[in-house]
């Protein structure tokens, strides 16, 4: 336990699991011995046995890794960093006490996120603004709020499934609601939703296609169409889930258009397209959004000051501004072809058995599928690509990469100037030992 090998796992691991790996261990040993006395297993044999398992386990807690995979807002790696000023500038009020829901001015119990609602509000043009923990929650709780038993209304080309089992029917059904399917996969009209309205409607749900695409022959009325042909009583909630802001990033309606084109309620993921922290961003009329935050269930997918503090920090960073703050994607995405291109040449430097290619990124993270963004990546062909890859995962700050057939990639885009000295290092050893 005390061997210089093996304490730095304690702060890793936790001295408590790394005592567990090594009794089992020892154990396994035992029971070896007995059953062949013949066996030996020096001290530093056992040693190096624990520290084997004990860094495989070390990949277990989240730490930080080097993201060269193509897809940019990856979600199994984090999606969208946070900026690390605004990281820095909310430190103090994480580590120390704050005034998370006390009201300094009127000296007594405050309501939590307040002021964030209000930079929320002004940043998109709605009346009001709530978050919750996740955007699946903030879909949920609406549809608690206002659909319990009652319908729904979502054409049958939205009726979507995104990574880990999030399913909209599903989602209803939880919810107590009931789904009025309308249109075709790829047609939906206007008649289509008036026909389908009856007394019991509680909402139209508009979802946004976060991972697929349907091209061709695809039909489907506009936000404001749709407002104006529905009762005025039942609100047009859209969930656009990526947090798009740059109306030029995509060809599909953004936050802002579709609070201008009617739409009572948008919820949005704050991790994605509006880089943040994760949390489920909902705007839209100030009457639904004080029905949402009374709700019961509201305390159980309410924020804390970490998240609530980090969103505050961004809004303002968009506010001060005047709409050019440059999100994580967007700011990768707006750098030249060129200048990536120099990159892969910059850390491959001096190496051999490396080529920088042509390849193309995606935004990821459900966010604009189907689109694709030119750039470069470094490609290798290892003599074993399995044993590279564990190489790679198995480094102090593991590089994520993609093979394509044969080859190694490594996608420039996502690699951080401060981490190209690294990298380089990194493709050294791997041109001394896996090439």
């Amino acid at each position: 336990m005390e061997d210089n090998s093996i304490k730095p796992y304690h702060k890793i691991l936790s001295r408590p699991i790394v005592t567990d790996i090594i009794r089992e261990i020892l154990e396994k040993l035992r029971a070896e011995l007995k059953n062949n006395p013949n066996a030996h297993y020096s001290k530093e044999d056992i040693i190096k046995l624990c520290e084997i398992r004990l860094k495989e386990k070390s990949n277990l807690p989240i730490k930080r890794v080097i993201n060269a995979t193509g897809t940019i807002m990856h979600t199994n790696l984090g999606r969208s960093p946070i900026d690390e000023d605004i990281w820095q500038e909310v430190k103090d009020l994480n580590i120390y006490s704050n005034n998370l829901e006390y009201n300094i001015n009127k000296e007594g119990r405050g309501l939590r996120g307040e002021f964030l609602y209000t930079l929320l509000a002004k940043l998109t043009g709605a009346e009001d603004a709530l978050v919750v923990n996740n955007n699946a929650a903030a879909v949920f709780l609406i549809l608690k709020t206002f659909a319990k038993e009652k319908e729904v209304i979502v054409s049958r080309g939205e009726q979507v499934q995104i990574g880990g089992g999030f399913r909209i029917p599903d989602i209803l059904r939880e919810a107590g609601a009931k789904l009025v399917e309308i249109g075709t996969t790829n047609i939906v009209t206007i008649n289509d939703y008036k026909e389908a309205i009856t007394e019991n409607t509680a909402m139209i749900l508009k979802v946004h296609a976060s991972n697929f695409k349907i091209r061709g022959f695809v039909k489907s009325p506009s936000f404001k169409k749709i407002k104006d042909a529905i009762p005025s009583n039942i609100p047009l909630v859209y969930d656009e889930g990526a947090g798009i802001f740059d109306e030029s990033m995509s060809e599909e309606e953004h936050i802002k258009s579709a609070l201008k084109a009617g739409v009572d309620l948008v919820c949005f993921s704050g991790d994605k397209m509006f880089s943040s922290v994760q949390a489920g961003i909902i705007v839209g009329k100030k009457e639904y959004i004080a029905k949402i935050y009374k709700h019961p269930l509201m305390r159980a997918f309410r924020c804390g000051k970490t998240v609530l503090s980090i969103l505050e920090k961004n809004v303002i960073k968009r506010l001060n501004t005047e709409g050019q703050f440059k999100g994580y994607c967007e700011r990768l995405l707006s750098i030249r072809e060129e200048a990536v291109k120099q990159k892969a040449f910059r850390i491959i430097n001096d190496l051999k058995g490396f080529d920088v290619v042509e390849e193309y990124v995606e935004t990821g993270g459900g966010a604009m599928a189907d689109t694709f963004y030119s750039s470069y990546a470094i490609s290798f062909k290892p003599k074993n690509i399995k044993e590279t890859i564990k190489y790679l995962h198995n480094l102090d700050t593991p590089i994520i990469s993609k093979i394509k057939k044969d080859y190694v990639l490594l996608y420039v885009l996502t690699i951080e100037e401060r981490d190209i000295e690294y990298v380089y290092n990194v493709l050294k050893h791997i041109e001394k030992e896996y090439l």
